[in-house]
């Protein structure tokens, strides 16, 4: 097909004077890969290259701005832009928009030229990297995984920790405080378990079960003071489907929540975040006083699935000057909304929660249901937006530094991959259509067969290499202290604190 396509190309060099300008015109866009098409990017971004459909070939693309028009020839009928030619041409249309007119050989194995798709070039700048976990999508090479970094602003990618290091262990759960790089927290289990953490320029692992939690801590999230951190301590399960499309369940039949002090390496709790109903995944807001995280009713028995629990979003403030806590309250009902609320992410103003709204518990990156949705605080109004949802699994987003941009998690197209899409948010409420995280080769997702997972963004790279973590994570841990003022029953069953 492909000979049959380049020799037709060549007849037509001629009949078009080697210029597609006086080739016909069609009314509609060309079917490109990654869907880069009518799109806001933010003018630090990689080049975002493409190819069209199998069933054309892709000859010449056209780009007009305000400020020129770029010609790109195309080799093996890809988009592929030099990275500097690339990044001049954003900056010469900061704040504008640029339109593609790509040229194709249509089915009939005509040259043809495209109607013209936009790209807006945001002036508001994405982080410079993102981190994410690399996972089989199977469960007999789950072993193999790695934490990695990736520069936005051009396509090298970069470990931070590759599990063969350090025995093949489980690692997650990775956070880091506001987007810095120089403060990242790792969690390793099942060999050399623990809480590896980058802080105040050094890598010690701790271990963080102490008397008054069920568990070590998983699900972190940083204050962004930088040194007080919010967990939860899980007691989680895994079924498995006969439905291969649902594939797996993950669920928790106790959790609590915990802060861990890494000035005074000291755990501790409350009443209110230790009670029988289970308390999961914090997430602080940008004021450092309020704490966010989702609870669910006590479970009736130790097995069963989570279908029949639903999350509410509740918060609760916390002074760490005195160590005390606030009243819980409730955001959001899971009642009133028919569903479970998961994955809560508030927005660097404060004014928003874009969450993870499911039909049932509340790990979902295997919920096909699962879609991001926004929670104005100023407003209380909740909406599904449309550019960052499909009919695929939603999750595992997060926001940048400056609050424009939302990184989303999403199985889409295939229902099996979870790859990174970015969509800029206007500050309003409004998110564009989202775009797939470029490579250099368009080609490159066709064979990927690898989860991006818990991708988060970071506005550096992480300064540390990969021998300082094995060692880190290899090394015996550093116990950290249960807090003397508080007197919880581990197991979810909080008492009052006790008397100092």
């Amino acid at each position: 097909m492909k000979k049959i396509l380049y020799a037709a190309l060549i007849t037509l060099l001629f009949s078009c004077s080697h210029s597609y300008d006086d080739c016909p015109s069609i009314d509609s866009q060309p079917f490109i890969y990654p869907d880069y098409t009518n799109i806001v990017i933010p003018v630090n971004i990689s080049p975002l290259n493409f190819k069209v459909s199998i069933f054309n070939d892709l000859l010449e693309v056209e780009v007009r701005g305000k400020n020129g028009t770029y010609k790109y020839k195309c080799k093996d009928g890809k988009f592929i832009c030099n990275e500097r030619k690339w990044h001049k041409m954003l900056a010469d249309n900061v704040n504008d928009t640029l339109f593609y007119t790509a040229t194709i050989i249509d089915t009939l194995g005509q040259a043809v030229r495209c109607a013209p798709f936009w790209q807006f070039v945001s002036p508001d700048s994405i982080d410079s990297h993102i981190a994410y976990r690399l996972i089989n999508t199977g469960y007999v090479l789950w072993d193999k995984m790695g934490i990695y970094q990736r520069c936005l602003e051009n396509f090298n990618q970069k470990p931070i920790i590759e599990n063969q290091s350090v025995d093949y262990a489980c690692m997650n759960c990775h956070s880091f405080s506001a987007q810095n790089p120089n403060t990242m927290l790792l969690h390793t289990r099942k060999f050399n378990g623990g809480a590896t953490i980058l802080y105040d320029g050094k890598l010690q692992k701790y271990n963080t079960k102490t008397d008054i939690s069920m568990s070590a801590g998983v699900y972190p999230s940083w204050n962004p003071n930088g040194y007080l951190i919010a967990m939860s301590t899980n007691l989680i399960s895994q079924q498995f489907h006969n439905d291969y499309r649902k594939r797996i369940y993950v669920s928790d039949s106790k959790s609590d929540i915990v802060l861990l002090n890494m000035k005074t390496q000291t755990l501790t709790t409350c009443p209110q975040l230790s009670t029988k109903d289970m308390e999961n995944l914090p997430a602080w807001a940008p004021d450092g006083r309020t704490l966010y995280y989702i609870s669910a009713p006590q479970r009736k028995g130790e097995k069963g699935f989570d279908t029949d629990y639903w999350y509410s979003l509740l918060r609760i403030t916390y002074d760490e000057a005195t160590n005390s806590w606030g009243t819980a309250d409730t955001v959001l009902r899971a009642s009133d909304l028919g569903g479970s609320v998961t994955f809560p992410k508030v927005s660097p103003d404060g004014r928003y929660i874009a969450f993870t709204f499911a039909n049932r518990g509340y790990f979902t990156p295997y919920n096909r249901e699962a879609d991001i949705r926004l929670l104005d605080l100023k407003t209380n109004e909740i909406t599904t937006p449309r550019g960052i949802n499909s009919s695929c699994s939603e999750s595992n987003h997060g926001w940048s530094h400056n609050g424009h941009w939302l990184v989303v998690g999403s199985k889409w197209p295939d229902g099996m991959f979870t790859k990174p899409y970015f969509a800029h948010f206007d500050g309003n409420g409004n998110f564009s259509k989202r775009f797939l995280l470029p490579q250099e080769d368009p080609d490159f997702y066709d064979d990927f067969t690898l989860n991006y997972n818990n991708t988060d963004f970071i506005t550096g790279e992480v300064p540390t290499t990969p021998i300082q973590w094995r060692d880190a994570i290899k090394a015996d841990p550093v116990q950290v202290n249960a807090d003397p003022s508080v007197n919880i029953d581990a197991l979810s069953g909080a008492t009052q604190p006790a008397k100092k």
